[in-house]
């Protein structure tokens, strides 16, 4: 799927206050909608992939639509999707790039305590 290209400008993250403050006032909607900050994160990034479905992509906009701290969020993942393609087409070849299996594996142990269990 094309990605919309990212503005030039890198947007600082939202402050840790703000970011409760929003929580706080989204959180028993997000209970209604069934979507997350987290769960909204994950379809962001599966978006890059794929195309959502329609449940996936109704509650992804109308998320999308209250929460600017995922606005954000989705910029910055935009920004480093664009970032990595651009990478890719000036080496010509992104298979010469090998990651150290301790780096995999540290990139794997941060992922999964972020995420968390599910």
């Amino acid at each position: 799927m094309n990605s919309p290209t990212p503005p030039p400008e890198i947007q600082p993250p939202a402050s840790p206050r703000l970011y409760r403050l929003f929580a706080a006032l989204l959180g028993p909607m997000e209970k209604l909608l069934g979507l997350t900050c987290r769960d909204f994160t994950r379809l962001a990034s599966a978006r890059l992939d794929r195309p959502l479905a329609g449940g996936e992509r109704r509650r992804y906009f109308l998320h999308r639509l209250m929460c600017d701290v995922c606005r954000r969020q989705e910029k910055r993942l935009l920004q480093l999707n664009h970032l990595a393609g651009e990478a890719i087409r000036r080496t010509g070849d992104d298979t010469h790039v090998k990651l150290p299996d301790a780096a995999r594996d540290r990139i794997r142990d941060r992922v999964a305590q972020e995420l968390g269990p599910d």
